[in-house]
């Protein structure tokens, strides 16, 4: 009987440890299988976020990268609208003190021939300033101080910002002198060469005057072929002389430099015309036909062909 119960207590205890043994599996099991079923949306989720992430980064980095290329165009834009600012600012320089040259040689040559001027012939102190040599030989600085006609308006220098406009009178610096009569009469005070000659005008200021439809070659820089003799002519005809001063409304006022532009007549003669058909001078249509045109033209070939003037032995074509 004991033994039979003992049996039975094993087979229970035996049966009991089996079902708990398969109850055990059987938990784990699902357990395992939920935490693995889980696991596909849990992944899913986390590669989309890495994804946008990735992209969202993508972005920002073609977003920075356009506005540094902006940048550096804006730069490169800044650099050469500088560059082009020195430049423009360098070649206007270089004219100013070109004019500046032309005038202080014409004071010179004025001096050594025995001329004069005064503060009267002036339309601005930086004008004065640049016929004020060594010894003063023209008494332009009465008190010695440096300063030539010091009571005239003072654009100072036409290098600092006058230029071409201070030789003719109408500098940058706020002098607004007056405008000659499109038609005067003056006298020829200096030859430059053999199309430019200063002329005094009405108000007794004086002029520098590019004759305009001709061309001489050039004293200035060097001597070229036929230089030389243009500007004898043209002094032997116009130095001291009463002439007639004419714009031509084809052409501008005034030349870069800042000189007049316009015709020299001495009574019925137009000197310019004059120049080209003695072969000293040819025609030049700088800024297109002007009115004289045609004359100008008939009389240059006439003197090509001919070999007249300095056509015998050089080339004068304007260069």
């Amino acid at each position: 009987m004991i033994s039979a119960r003992r049996g039975f207590s094993r087979g229970l205890t035996a049966a009991a440890l089996a079902g708990l043994a398969m109850f055990l599996a059987a938990g784990c099991g699902s357990a395992t299988d939920g935490s693995q079923s889980g696991s596909g949306p849990q992944t899913t989720h986390s590669a989309s976020t890495a994804q946008n992430r990735a992209e969202a980064r993508a972005r920002r980095i073609a977003v920075r990268r356009k506005a540094e290329r902006r940048a550096r165009q804006a730069r490169a834009a800044a650099g050469r609208k500088a560059r082009q600012a020195r430049a423009r600012a360098r070649r206007a320089a270089r004219k100013a003190r070109a004019v500046d040259r032309r005038i202080t040689i014409r004071a010179r040559a004025l001096a050594r021939s025995g001329g004069d001027v005064d503060c009267g012939d002036f339309a601005s102190q930086a004008r004065a300033q640049l016929y004020l040599l060594p010894g003063d030989p023209f008494r332009l600085d009465a008190d010695g101080d440096g300063v030539a006609c010091a009571d005239l308006p003072c654009p100072c220098s036409t290098a600092a910002g006058g230029g071409a406009d201070a030789d003719s009178g109408n500098a940058d610096g706020g002098e607004a002198a007056a405008e000659p009569p499109r038609r005067f009469k003056g006298t020829v005070t200096h030859v430059a060469d053999g199309d430019t000659v200063d002329v005094t005008t009405p108000s007794g200021s004086v002029e520098t005057v590019r004759i305009i439809g001709i061309d001489t070659p050039e004293v200035y820089g060097g001597k070229e072929c036929g230089g030389p003799a243009a500007s004898a002519v043209m002094k032997r005809i116009a130095m001291g002389q009463r002439v007639t001063v004419t714009s031509d409304p084809t052409q501008d006022r005034r030349d870069h430099y800042g000189r007049l532009l316009a015709y020299i007549d001495k009574g019925s003669q137009d000197l310019g015309f004059t120049m080209v058909k003695r072969g000293l001078a040819s025609a030049y249509p700088y800024d297109g036909p002007f009115q004289r045109y045609p004359r100008y033209a008939k009389a240059d070939r006439q003197a090509r062909n001919n070999g007249t003037g300095s056509w015998s032995h050089c080339d004068i074509s304007p260069g």
